[in-house]
């Protein structure tokens, strides 16, 4: 029998063995992680523009919340307008946008708007007192509130510009013309304001437009001293821009609304429709801020292809003789040429006669009956001797005939 001292050391090995077959199966759970708020993240991308009375805010709703999970809740978009002060100072979230006047949280909640992850917007109808003179600072912010009510805090701040609405552009027409669209309004006298138009191409049936094309990169050109913009464009053959804005005029002159404008980038063949809105720019707490009118309503313009070229210049005849490769014997010509019509939609060209010395005064004949390719052609069916007058005219790719050029008049060479 195994005594007191060996019973006592056999149950101290086999209370540690168990200890090492216990911590040999469990890791250590390290710290405890706090539970996720669900906060969604803090909204990016807010802009704001003064539209007749109303502010339109536009941002983009993050899917995730501060913890990278993500949102799978409602999430209500609280939107917070504030009149600031005119000294800026920073925009950064927290701080203070407009000194004395932003600060965070929200004070000033103005509407709220259920919204989802991605491209999201709202209105602000702008109360009596706001739409009248004089114009103030407006300082914008979002902030996003779970289904708990909790929120990570508002977006940074843009701003916007109170006062008086502009009136919205009236009595718009439009209408085709070989140089482009042509288009009248009724003009406005006071104070100086730019005009900004519009253009929406009318998709054909055929045409693919990408998913994302109003949300593609922006170019800006300026020709004859307007301002375009233009946004997305058709896939296939055509490059035209879905979506293309002009400006005419700029803030400060005294003659910026004329009544009407010219389109001279319509392409033959496309439908358009145009709206129109007036555009003041102002400065207000050291920030340049525009307040457009409402737009105007819509014309829609149809470029037909039914348009002649233009008549050709520059015609010459030259008598001449030519013989054929197995005769000797030489026949009178008379040659023609004639500068290319450098116009889009070119088919080809026709060419007229008239017999001066044996046709009747109105006689003219065409000398081919397919179309000439190029700028010149020559007349081997002359007789020497005679007189002959000719005519071209351009022939667009849609059957169009221009007038007839200038006349020209050759004598046939004798032998």
């Amino acid at each position: 029998m195994k005594g007191s001292g060996e019973r006592r050391g056999a149950a101290i090995a086999a209370g540690a063995a168990l200890t090492l077959v216990l911590l040999s199966g469990c890791a250590s759970p390290g710290p405890p992680q706090p539970p996720s708020l669900k906060l969604p993240e803090v909204v990016s991308g807010l802009t704001a523009s003064r539209v007749g009375n109303e502010v339109r805010l536009q941002w983009t709703t993050p899917s995730r919340t501060t913890d990278q999970m993500l949102i799978t809740e409602p999430v209500e978009a609280e939107i917070c307008r504030e009149t600031a002060l005119a000294t800026p100072a920073s925009d950064k979230v927290g701080q203070n946008a407009v000194k004395g006047a932003v600060t965070a949280p929200c004070s000033s909640v103005v509407l709220r708007v259920r919204v989802k992850p991605g491209a999201s917007e709202a209105v602000d109808p702008l109360p009596a007192e706001l739409t009248s003179a004089p114009a103030r600072l407006l300082a914008y912010r979002v902030q996003l509130r779970n289904v708990a009510g909790r929120t990570a805090g508002p977006s940074a701040v843009v701003y916007a510009a109170s006062g008086p609405a502009l009136r919205a552009v009236e009595e718009l027409i439009g209408r085709a013309t070989k140089a482009g669209v042509v288009l009248e309004w009724k003009a406005a006298t006071g104070e100086a304001e730019a005009i900004e138009l519009d253009r929406n191409l009318v998709q054909p049936p055929t045409a693919t437009v990408t998913a994302t094309s109003l949300a593609s990169s922006t170019t800006t050109a300026t020709t004859a001293g307007s301002s375009v913009e233009h946004k997305g464009t058709l896939l296939g053959a055509t490059k035209e821009p879905l979506e293309t804005r002009f400006r005419t005029g700029a803030a400060g002159s005294s003659t910026v609304d004329a009544g009407g404008t010219i389109d001279r980038t319509a392409q033959i063949g496309h439908t358009y429709r145009y709206t129109v809105q007036r555009v003041r720019s102002m400065e207000l707490g050291g920030r340049t801020l525009e307040v457009r009118s409402l737009p105007s309503a819509a014309v829609t313009v149809e470029m037909k292809n039914v348009f002649p070229p233009e008549a050709p210049v520059g015609l010459v005849a030259v008598p001449g003789f030519t013989s054929a490769a197995n005769d000797s014997a030489q026949k009178p010509t008379i040659d023609l040429s004639w500068e290319p019509d450098m116009e889009p939609h070119i088919a080809g060209y026709r060419v007229y006669r008239h017999d001066l010395d044996g046709d009747a005064a109105s006689t003219w004949t065409q000398l081919d009956s397919e179309l000439v390719p190029v700028a010149a052609y020559r007349d081997q069916t002359v007789v020497s001797g005679r007189r002959y007058a000719y005519q071209v005219t351009a022939v667009s790719d849609a059957g169009n005939e221009s007038t007839r050029s200038d006349e020209v008049v050759e004598t046939a060479p004798g032998p």
